[in-house]
């Protein structure tokens, strides 16, 4: 049977070659830094059951080699207990050779790493837990001729520092979390084993059985992932996640709960997958997954501004944005350490596209290009020249440096390579070869210097300066290249206040434009926001704000460029003015 496990959510920013299977489920953005997630189970409930049709077969022997500890369950002697072992394995489906599509005939059973494994009794209460080891093994200690299944849950747990908790869950089911139950049967007098296998459901043509393997093969990717934070030093917490699977997320735009989700995307506080067979699934897709569990970290554990929206490699992005990008395809490739990124879609999951990440001839080439920027960063890694080749060490302590995260200027490509020349200054050399590949040329992290324009010229330089004296600084907001997130719609000053006080901060359309305004602007101080000022009168927008002494990032926009729904191709100007009030 398949069942959903539901969770209570506190708070919020897809199985077992046993006799008798028991399959149990229960059940690309960002935000502000910071922040906590939780949850917790409430009282069990079995609900909306439907035939499983996973195969089964009896206990097999299985190696228990690499296995934690075995946990005891038992005050009894020694004497009393019985060891109870297995794996717990998934079905993984790779991708074809040309990375186009899932090849169903190269299936193999991969592992399910570092996932809670429990025992329950026959009134379904914990008897006790582990984690599964790197090959899937687990092991229990137990009293003898005890009725005791086993279940695997898709969820990674960590308790000690660095603490994880990523879980599977699925968002068409009160986002329950997804499961893996053997049978109940009775621990015997002899050691035993249990291994559990989460099959494909695939029959060869189609998904005719429950695809069982989704959630663990979701909860691998992103266990590679953590493994290689570890093993780049990382030592903070990681704040609780859910991935949310179904078989009904589809591209649908609407209800999350009816899986209408549109695109796999990270939206601050949960990772939503596309299940949708025939059409565009993504638990294969180990780069889409990282790339959305890489928006996870800027937002969690480094830093990133980005304003999020639709974005194409084809595209002139906000700055923003293409760093955002352009690091998340990047991050998917180093944690993969697989370059070729791949997303399968279409009937049968035969079709999708692919790209290498790395590669260094783009039409599209710039600090605003996504395609760009994950070549520079993927390539700086790959690099073995005055550092170790293909080690996440040295951009991971970039990113998480205090000087990256805390300063003035925006997330950008610019910032990015300032910091490494800063603290990885031996290789500057082969960054800077990087860089110009791609048209990029800022020398600092305002981007001072930089000449590629995007062919769009009010984009340079790439940040004004304004100061607080009363003059005006004349700025345009264009939609030339598209709207929202686009290059040009927002343009960026620097405001260095050198006396605290109380300044008026004033945006007038310029004299001699025809068309109505409707100027906003936004306040920053080392990323983050400390006022919007939005639109309330045609063209005119200000405010009066105590600020200290401090360099502040003044971003100004027309609000119908920021209107996917606005047609209109506009370009439109403003004096921006800063003084002190008296």
């Amino acid at each position: 049977m398949l069942r959903a496990l539901p969770l209570r959510l506190l708070r919020l920013k897809c199985i077992v070659n046993i006799a008798l299977v028991l399959l149990i489920l229960s059940a690309c953005g960002g935000g502000e830094r910071g922040g906590n997630h939780a949850a917790s189970y409430a009282s069990v409930a079995i609900n909306t059951a439907v035939s499983s049709g996973l195969n089964s077969s009896g206990p097999s022997s299985v190696s228990n080699s690499g296995a934690s500890n075995p946990s005891s369950v038992s005050t009894g002697t020694a004497a009393d207990r019985v060891v109870l072992s297995g794996v717990v394995t998934y079905d993984y489906v790779p991708h074809h050779s040309n990375h186009i599509g899932l090849d169903y005939s190269a299936i193999e059973q991969r592992p399910v790493r570092g996932a809670v494994v429990e025992l329950l009794n026959e009134l379904g209460q914990i008897q006790a837990s582990t984690l599964t080891a790197n090959n899937g093994s687990y092991s229990f200690s137990i009293q003898k001729n005890t009725l005791i299944k086993v279940r695997a849950k898709a969820q990674l747990l960590n308790n000690s520092s660095p603490s994880w908790d990523f879980k599977v869950t699925d968002n068409t089911a009160g986002n329950a979390l997804y499961v893996l139950d053997g049978s109940l049967v009775s621990t015997g007098t002899g050691d035993s084993t249990r291994s559990l296998n989460a099959g494909s459901g695939w029959d060869g043509a189609s998904y005719s059985g429950v695809r069982a393997a989704a959630p663990f093969a979701i909860l691998d990717s992103i266990y590679s992932g953590v493994t290689r934070l570890i093993a780049a030093g990382n030592k903070r917490n990681l704040t609780p996640l859910e991935l949310r699977w179904s078989t009904k997320n589809s591209t649908a735009v609407g209800d999350y709960t009816r899986g209408e989700i549109g695109t796999s995307f990270y939206n601050g506080f949960a990772i939503y997958i596309l299940g949708d067979a025939n059409r565009d699934t993504d638990e294969y897709d180990a780069h889409v997954l990282l790339h959305e569990w890489g928006h996870y970290l800027e937002e969690r554990l480094f830093r990133s501004d980005s304003i999020g929206g639709d974005h194409s490699d084809g595209e002139l992005l906000d700055l923003r944005v293409a760093m955002s990008e352009g690091f998340a395809n990047a991050f998917s490739g180093m944690m993969t350490e697989n370059p070729n990124y791949a997303d399968a879609s279409g009937a049968g999951q035969g079709a999708g596209f692919a790209f290498s990440i790395g590669r260094k001839n783009r039409s599209i080439k710039g600090f605003f290009s996504e395609g760009s920027i994950g070549s520079v960063i993927y390539n700086f890694y790959s690099s073995g020249i005055n550092k170790t080749e293909k080690d996440f060490t040295s951009i991971f302590n970039l990113l998480t440096n205090t000087s990256y995260i805390e300063s003035e200027a925006l997330t950008s490509i610019f910032l990015f390579s300032q910091q490494a020349r800063k603290l990885l200054p031996e290789t500057a050399g082969v960054l800077m070869d990087l860089l110009e590949e791609q048209n990029i040329f800022g020398n600092d992290e305002y981007g001072s210097g930089e000449s590629n324009s995007g062919g769009l010229g009010i984009t340079l330089p790439v940040y004004k300066t304004v100061t607080a004296n009363n003059s005006p600084v004349n700025i345009c907001s264009s939609s030339d290249l598209g709207k929202r997130n686009k290059l040009g719609n927002s343009q960026f000053l620097k405001l260095n206040i050198t006396q605290p006080g109380n300044y008026n901060i004033r945006l007038n359309k310029a004299a001699g434009a025809e068309m109505v305004s409707r100027p906003e602007f936004v306040i920053y101080q080392k990323g983050r926001i400390l006022s919007t000022i939005q639109n309330g009168v045609v063209d005119n927008a200000s405010t009066n704000l105590n600020l200290s002494n401090g360099i502040y990032i003044l971003e100004v926009y027309d609000l119908s460029n920021r209107d996917t729904k606005n047609t209109d191709r506009n370009t439109i100007c403003f004096n921006l003015r800063v003084a002190v009030n008296q």
